[in-house]
C-alpha cells in the first residue's frame, strides 16, 4: 500500500507501508542531496502522516538548497572574475 504525496499540487513522491512491523517509508520523486538527507529518507516512520510530513519537509529543505546553490554559483563566478582581473 502506498499513498501519493503532493505539495502545492505538485507530486513529490510516495509513502509506502512495510507489513511488519507496520512502519512507513518515504520514496521521493525529486532530486535531493543523498549525503545530506540519507538518514531522513531511510528512516522508518510510525504513521503515514509522519512519513508524509517528513517527505514534504525534505522537499522544502531540498528546494531551499537549490536556491542556496544558485546563489553560491553566482558568488563563485564573481570570485573567479576577480581572480582574472575582470569585473562583470
Amino acid at each position: 500500500m502506498a499513498d501519493k504525496i503532493y505539495v502545492d499540487g505538485k507530486y513529490i513522491g510516495v509513502v509506502e507501508v512495510h507489513s511488519w512491523p507496520k512502519t512507513w517509508k518515504m520514496k521521493p520523486n525529486f532530486h535531493y542531496n543523498s549525503k545530506k538527507y540519507t538518514g531522513k529518507v531511510r528512516k522508518l516512520y510510525e504513521s503515514v502522516y509522519k512519513a508524509g510530513k517528513a517527505l514534504a519537509s525534505l522537499y522544502d529543505d531540498t528546494s531551499n538548497d537549490v536556491v542556496d546553490e544558485e546563489m553560491a554559483d553566482e558568488y563563485y563566478m564573481r570570485e573567479l572574475f576577480k581572480a582574472f582581473g575582470s569585473n562583470p
